[in-house]
C-alpha cells in the first residue's frame, strides 16, 4: 500500500504522514512539498526514524515518484492571510489544484484521491472537472464538521462525544447543514429543542474564528490525521464504513454535478454508495441554502477552468 501526501510539509500533511505510518496503514508514504523542502525533508527524516521498527518506508520526493500510489492525499494550498470564510481561498487555489490533479492523473490515474485543501467542496469539483476522474474515485475531506457537531451535542447533554452519533452535510463551511434528526446518544434518537439547536448552530462559525484569531499559522492537522486514518482504513480494508465526505453528486439529494459533503459508504476503490437521509423541514431549508452557495462556487470554478 503506497500513499502519497502532497503538501506534506504543512500542518495537515505532516500529521497525516505520521499518523498513517504509526497506524501501519501503508507500506510506503511519499511526502511531496512545495517551497519548504527543508521542512519537508526534516519531517520525512523524523517520521522515518519514529516508525523505523514498523516496516513503513517514508521518503520525500516529487510528482515523478508518485507512480504506483494507491491513495493520494492533497493538502497543498496557496498561502493566504487571515480569513473569515473558507470560500475566500477559492480563486487563488483553483489553478494549483487543477495542476496537482493533472499530475496525479498522469502518474497514478487509478489512485483514490482525497482533496483536503480549502474550500474543499469546489476544489474537489475542480479535480473532477479538470482531470476527468470518476466521481467515485475522488472525495473532499470534510468529516471534521461531523466530529465537531458530535462534540457540541455531547457538551449540551453532558456526555462523551463517543456516545453521540450525528451527521453534517452540505458545504464544509459556514452554510453546513447540521442534521439534528440523525442525532443519537448511546444509540437512542434524541429530540433536540429549538433553543439547543440554535446554540449549536451559532457556535459553528466560531470554530474557524478561534483558529484564525490565534494566528498560529496552523490548522486542524491532528483532527484531519484521525479522519484520514478512518478513510484510508475503510478504503484499503473495504469496511463499507459510512463517513461524511464531499462527493460529486449525480442526483443524490436532488443535486447534479455538484460536490458537497454527504454520508458516503467507503470501500475498495472509493465511494461505494451515498446514504440519503429523509430531512426535516429546517434541514431541507439548510440544504437549499448550502447548495445555492456551492453552485455559486461551482460557477467560479467553471469560469476559471474555461479560460
Amino acid at each position: 500500500m503506497k500513499i502519497t501526501i502532497i503538501g506534506a510539509a504543512g500542518s495537515v500533511g505532516a500529521p497525516a504522514a505520521f499518523y498513517l505510518a504509526a497506524r501501519g496503514l501503508a507500506d510506503e508514504i511519499l511526502m511531496i512539498g512545495g517551497k519548504r523542502q527543508n521542512v519537508l525533508k526534516q519531517h520525512a527524516m523524523d517520521i522515518s526514524t519514529a516508525v523505523s521498527g514498523m516496516g513503513v518506508k517514508i521518503r520525500a520526493g516529487g510528482y515523478e515518484d508518485m507512480g504506483g500510489s494507491d491513495i493520494v492525499i492533497n493538502s497543498a494550498g496557496v498561502q493566504q492571510g487571515l480569513i473569515k470564510d473558507r470560500m475566500e481561498m477559492l480563486p487563488k487555489n483553483i489553478s494549483l489544484i487543477r495542476d496537482i490533479a493533472g499530475e496525479v492523473k498522469k502518474h497514478c490515474p487509478d489512485a483514490f484521491f482525497i482533496t483536503a485543501s480549502n474550500p474543499v467542496d469546489p476544489l474537489n469539483y475542480t479535480v473532477y472537472k479538470s482531470a476527468g476522474f470518476d466521481r467515485h474515485q475522488i472525495i473532499g475531506y470534510s468529516v471534521n464538521d461531523t466530529f465537531r457537531f458530535r462534540e457540541m451535542v455531547a457538551a449540551e447533554y453532558n456526555v462523551e462525544p463517543g456516545q453521540v452519533e450525528g451527521v453534517v452535510i452540505g458545504e464544509h463551511g459556514s452554510t453546513q447543514v447540521l442534521l439534528f434528526s440523525t442525532v443519537k446518544i448511546d444509540g437512542k434518537p434524541v429530540e433536540i429543542d429549538e433553543s439547543t439547536k440554535q446554540r449549536i448552530r451559532e457556535e459553528v462559525p466560531n470554530i474557524l474564528k478561534r483558529y484564525e484569531e490565534l494566528q498560529a499559522g496552523r490548522t486542524a492537522g491532528w483532527t484531519c490525521a484521525m479522519g484520514f486514518a478512518r478513510i484510508v482504513n475503510a478504503v484499503i480494508n473495504d469496511t463499507k464504513e459510512v463517513i461524511p465526505c464531499s462527493v460529486v453528486l449525480d442526483g443524490e439529494y436532488g443535486q447534479q454535478d455538484l460536490s458537497m459533503s454527504v454520508p458516503a459508504v467507503l470501500g475498495k476503490g472509493g465511494v461505494k454508495d451515498i446514504i440519503e437521509y429523509e430531512l426535516a423541514p429546517d434541514e431541507q431549508e439548510g440544504l437549499k441554502t448550502t447548495t445555492e452557495t456551492l453552485n455559486k462556487a461551482k460557477k467560479i470554478v467553471d469560469e476559471a477552468l474555461s479560460q
